[in-house]
């Protein structure tokens, strides 16, 4: 970018420009050196400097000038200096002309350097990066708005896609002074300038040393933040400049622990929620109004331990949600946040208040529910929440987690909080006394993953420890069908793998506990327990040895129910279950008819190749012990002898009563 300057000028500035245009380069050298020498001349200098500024706003002319008149660079860089020693010991009236001065050589510099790598090269030679940065911290440069401009624009100017004039700038303190600038509580028209010179510094790396080196910079851009929050509604360059703040601000928290350490205090969290409230109630676009997304039409979604973004439009409200989660997910956060009555009183508000389905409540709800969600990662504060936060949890299950007009991001949000709460197991029954078991049942066939999972999760600790036996029957009759369900028809190894570990804890709790009501529901509707397990066994335990063991414990407890029996002795048959060993296939592999019996027989090729599950308890039998899991081939033997005593009392005579009597009984001995 050039710099302008008001029209007009002095006869002496247009004689001497006159003479710049149509002398030698060697002539406009020695009047340099002669400006640069006469230290009286103070505005004559400067008005010379304007008209050579004038001459630069042309990529021609400036380009020309760096490149051929060696001392330009090398005159502005002392004079700059001069005028800073000089300024200290100057009376207003003096002072006021040097100022000038000031003004006149920054826009000279500026403008030589726009897009003109030689002119900023000279100028990073001669010292002149220093003395910009110099200038960014002299108190008119914050209150002067020609010296401002022109300060910022030569900045600008200097480093922009310059790694070294970048780095010369920082390392000489130039951050804070454009932080500094932007936190007077102005409105300037020099705004855009200072963002865009703080934009294109916060590029290097060196930028985020700055941060880190320094803990009063991440406060004063959120001070910074708060004041232009505060005028920004309908001032379209502090909304301006407040859009820069938050990218340098979430951008170098993001990529520094540090930085995230710095922002861990309860004042500065509780500064961050003001934020995201602000960009929540005026939004930098038109927002869908609240307007709930299908979740059958949702691209891919975010990891689960990172908020689910809401939309293009209200980007900066998902940065400032990142920030939080960030902050307080910092080991050091468990200590300094939670413990913070102010901020536990904002979270709690913001959960408990009315509102849901609309955007400002829902963003907000998701952003406390993930900062609790983190603060919530020990036994200690998750006990606390629940035992001293009753009305929050039934919110988070009644209202947030469960209402379909909620966005999804917040039910994501959530689900991840009640997740951590259930680990605890004084917790458990108390959460399912709320209501959790059906609001969790109702989350296990959702369309989004996060979501989906947490559900999941809940549902698996609720059955961990000691459930009540009404707990285990209510999800018994809530979820277990829908899980089997998950099991067969998902695509996504490992929701696959936790709705199989969600069957094998039912199980066991179900037949150990002699839960005969849970019991009843299972019988009475059919459900199939072993396959999903026979089939995590089989095409996942290799990987997940651990969720092996715990499939081939619940096989065993399964062996002592006849009708499961049966189940178990019909998939040791191995054309029953060598299917298992090789991940399902998507619908859209063979849409022509000749291609789908091609694929057919070459599967009954690779079937006749592979084992059935026969044959991997044979394997674990045999050579488990020496496996990652050893337990799992104890497990197995006890798997075959509790099939051996049950086939007995079956008095059956099937196949795999067969396989079980020649193959795996033998290697028991």
């Amino acid at each position: 970018m050039v710099l302008p300057t008001r029209k007009g000028g002095v006869s002496a500035a247009t004689e001497w420009l006159a003479q710049t245009e149509s002398a030698s380069d060697a002539l406009r050298d020695r009047m340099l050196e002669d400006l640069v020498l006469d230290t009286a001349c103070v505005v004559t200098t400067a008005k010379a400097f304007k008209a050579l500024a004038d001459q630069c706003q042309d990529l021609s002319a400036r380009t020309h000038l760096a490149q051929h008149s060696s001392s330009l660079s090398q005159a502005l860089c002392a004079v700059l200096q001069r005028t800073l020693n000089d300024l200290g010991q100057l009376d207003e009236s003096s002072r006021a002309d040097e100022i000038f001065l000031l003004i006149q050589t920054l826009r000279c510099m500026g403008n030589l350097s726009a897009d003109n790598n030689d002119g900023r090269a000279q100028l990073l030679e001669h010292g002149g990066v220093t003395s910009i940065a110099v200038v960014l911290s002299l108190d008119e440069a914050q209150s002067e708005p020609l010296l401002t401009r022109a300060a910022f624009g030569a900045a600008l100017n200097v480093a922009l896609e310059h790694t070294e004039c970048t780095r010369a700038l920082i390392a000489a303190g130039a951050l804070h002074p454009h932080l500094q600038v932007l936190g007077t509580g102005t409105p300037s028209d020099a705004w855009p300038i200072v963002c865009m010179s703080l934009d294109s510094l916060c590029e290097s790396d060196d930028a985020r040393a700055q941060f880190e080196g320094h803990s009063d910079y991440a406060a004063s851009v959120l001070r910074t933040l708060g004041v232009l929050s505060r005028q920004a509604g309908g001032d379209q360059l502090a909304r301006g400049a407040m859009r820069t703040l938050v990218w340098v601000l979430c951008e170098t928290a993001e990529k520094s622990g540090e930085v995230r350490r710095q922002l861990c205090s309860p004042s500065a969290v509780l500064s961050l929620l003001d934020l995201l409230e602000f960009y929540l109630s005026f939004p930098e676009a038109k927002e869908d109004d609240g307007e709930t997304p299908d979740e059958a039409a949702l691209p891919a979604p975010a990891l689960p331990n990172r908020p689910i973004p809401q939309s293009a439009a209200n980007r900066y409200a998902d940065a400032v949600t990142q920030a939080v989660v960030g902050v307080s997910g910092e080991d050091s956060a468990l200590a300094a946040l939670f413990p913070s009555q102010p901020l536990m009183n904002r979270l709690v508000s913001i959960l408990t208040s009315s509102g849901a389905g609309s955007l400002r409540a829902d963003g907000m709800a998701a952003a406390a529910a993930l900062c609790l969600g983190n603060l919530a990662r020990t036994d200690d504060h998750c006990t606390r929440l629940v035992a001293e936060h009753a009305a929050v949890v039934r919110t988070l299950i009644h209202e947030w987690l469960i209402q379909r007009s909620v966005n999804v991001r917040t039910r994501h949000a959530a689900s991840g909080l009640l997740k951590n709460l259930c680990l605890p197991q004084a917790n458990r029954a108390p959460l399912a006394g709320m209501g959790l078991v059906a609001a969790a049942a109702g989350g296990v066939r959702s369309a989004v993953v996060p979501i989906q999972a947490n559900c999941i999760g809940i549902l698996r600790h609720l059955a961990n420890g000691s459930p009540e036996p009404g707990t285990v029957r209510e999800m018994v009759a809530a979820a277990l069908a829908d899980a089997l369900s998950v099991v067969r028809e998902t695509d996504v190894d490992a929701i696959r793998c936790e709705a199989t570990r969600l069957v094998a804890t039912i199980a066991k709790r179900v037949y150990l506990s002699g839960n005969h009501a849970a019991r009843d529901v299972i019988d009475s509707r059919d459900f199939d327990l072993v396959t999903p397990l026979v089939r995590l066994v089989m095409l996942d335990g290799v990987r997940h040895p651990l969720l092996r063991q715990e499939s081939l414990v619940a096989l065993t407890v399964l062996a002592t129910v006849p009708r499961h029996v049966r189940g178990i002795l019909r998939l040791l048959v191995k054309e029953n279950s060598a299917p298992f060993a090789k991940p399902p296939t998507t619908d859209a592999i063979a849409e022509v008819e000749q291609e789908q019996e091609q694929e057919q027989e070459q599967e009954q090729e690779q079937e006749q190749e592979q084992g059935g599950f026969a044959e991997v308890l044979a394997d674990l039998i045999t050579n488990g012990a020496d496996g990652p899991l050893p337990q799992a081939a104890l497990q197995a033997k006890s798997l075959v002898i509790q099939l051996a005593t049950s086939s007995v009392e079956l008095e059956s005579d099937d196949d795999g009563v067969s396989v079980l009597r020649t193959m795996l009984i033998p290697l028991l001995s």
